[in-house]
């Protein structure tokens, strides 16, 4: 999916499986896919990359240049 982001082996990973109406946890409050469209189309876009204070600026310049070049 992030090719640019898998070749160049930076970390990303999924906090969550979904938008929370769709979790197991929340199966009693009955809701579906298409109840909430906004959130299940950011679920599918969002992308958490890595943040850390040990970051330094070249490990940082890095990954910037990374997303650039997959995205932009």
């Amino acid at each position: 999916m992030y090719r640019i982001i898998e070749e160049k082996d930076i970390p990303s990973l999924s906090y969550y499986s979904g938008p929370l109406h769709l979790q197991p946890v929340f199966d009693n409050l009955e809701h579906k896919e298409g109840d909430f469209p906004v959130a299940e189309k950011v679920a599918n876009e969002w992308l958490s990359l890595p943040v850390s204070p040990y970051l330094n600026e070249s490990k940082l310049n890095w990954v910037i240049v990374a997303v650039r070049q997959s995205f932009f």
